[in-house]
């Protein structure tokens, strides 16, 4: 960038004048923003759940009511500018889930999974979408909401195997919700839980024929 940046100067600095040019772009260059290659690769995710989020009912089904209203208020050049600083902002959220464990979303896509779950809580007190850095949640708060959503997301998972495994029926939790997040906060096992649910409603145990 700096030798084309070099050659625009040339064509328009007097060349009689006591300029040096080279000097000149790399001032001019060490004040343009710089971006790591994660900044990049975040705001593109972002740019690219926005777009999923606002245009898919031309892509795959109703969108985001929320967001839509937002693209359509400050327009597609300012939701692509702002993902930049919504991407900074998912890459804190980001670090403070994995500082402790840098596999905490390991088994999940980052474009697809990760960043629109974070993206979930770039929100105000009142739910509607916000953009601009002095609006967004402190990124230590929203780490701890998004990752309570991860492992109750995990959680569930684990909890339809058993249910497949246990009762060849793996939307079984699905159909019965009611106890669902009190036993995840007791850490119970997905197995035990399963199995409970299944004692209850004096289900066949399909165990033996597995």
């Amino acid at each position: 960038m700096a030798d084309t940046l070099e050659t625009l100067l040339r064509g328009v600095v007097n060349p009689n004048r006591d300029v040096d040019v080279g000097a000149l772009a790399d001032r001019i260059k060490d004040m343009l923003p710089k971006f790591t290659f994660f900044e990049m690769e975040a705001a593109l995710c972002v740019w690219e759940c926005i777009n999923e989020w606002t245009l898919s009912d031309y892509i795959s089904g109703p969108g985001r009511p929320e967001w839509i209203e937002l693209r359509e208020n400050v327009g597609s050049a300012e939701l692509r500018h702002q993902s930049i600083t919504l991407g900074k902002w998912c890459l804190k959220v980001y670090d403070a889930c994995t500082k402790h464990d840098k596999d905490f979303f390991d088994g999940v896509s980052y474009d697809w999974e990760v960043i629109p779950l974070i993206m979930d809580f770039a929100a105000d007190d009142d739910g509607r979408p916000v953009i601009n850095e002095n609006a967004l949640p402190p990124p230590a708060k929203v780490a701890l909401l998004v990752a309570r959503r991860h492992l109750l997301r995990e959680y569930l998972t684990s909890c339809r195997h058993e249910a497949q495994k246990q009762w060849a029926y793996g939307d079984l939790v699905d159909d019965h919700p009611e106890n669902f997040e009190a036993a995840f906060a007791d850490d119970e096992e997905p197995a035990d839980f399963v199995k409970a649910i299944g004692e209850n409603l004096d289900l066949i145990d399909f165990g033996p024929w597995r």
